[in-house]
């Protein structure tokens, strides 16, 4: 299970894009990240291995979060309300 929530509006850098692929297959990007974002790659990976989040660097740009994400499987809750901004929809829904 995946999820999105509404927060307090923050801004933070951007110094990543990421694609999301399930059986190596891209469904969602490349999009704009951050940094933290990798804890996101590995809770996914963690629920089922077909999801791949691939992320490289790109220049530093200034976004605003108004979201944030959560990943649980069963009882266990992988990832807990990491910030993040409203581009993770399309994520969210490819999923």
């Amino acid at each position: 299970r995946i999820w999105l929530e509404k927060k307090e509006h923050s801004v933070e850098g951007h110094t990543a894009v990421c694609t999301l692929r399930f059986n190596n297959t891209i469904i969602w990007g490349p999009s704009s990240c951050h940094h933290n974002t990798t804890q996101l790659r590995d809770a996914l990976y963690q629920v089922d291995p077909r999801f791949t989040l691939e992320i490289w660097e790109k220049p530093k740009t200034i976004q605003g979060h108004t979201y944030s994400i959560s990943v649980m499987a069963g009882n266990r809750l992988y990832l807990d309300h990491l910030s993040t901004h409203a581009n993770m929809i399309g994520l969210y829904q490819a999923i």
